[in-house]
């Protein structure tokens, strides 16, 4: 499978305006009040597994021992955000 392959895709909610998997990382459109947007990649071989899933927010650990959070469209978009998340890993 190419690194380029688009695994999920959701439109997320609150300051993220869209959230990727692909099969090496995860890519996240934030929105920032000065600058517009900009994009937070967050790479597969350092998230360590999900914490919570709650609601439309998802918390992933990784080898920092930080959180990462994404909020997505909606709960079930949450669970299939881990299910892909899961395959992949």
């Amino acid at each position: 499978m190419d690194n380029n392959t688009l695994l999920f895709h959701d439109k997320g909610a609150g300051v993220f305006k869209g959230i990727s998997i692909y099969p090496n990382r995860i890519e996240a459109v934030v929105k920032n009040d000065f600058f517009g947007t900009h994009t937070k990649i967050v790479y597969l071989k350092d998230i360590t597994g999900v914490n919570r899933v709650k609601g439309k927010r998802v918390l992933l650990r990784n080898r920092l021992l930080t959180a990462c959070s994404y909020r997505l469209s909606s709960h079930s978009q949450a669970q299939e955000f881990v299910n892909v998340l899961n395959m992949v890993m």
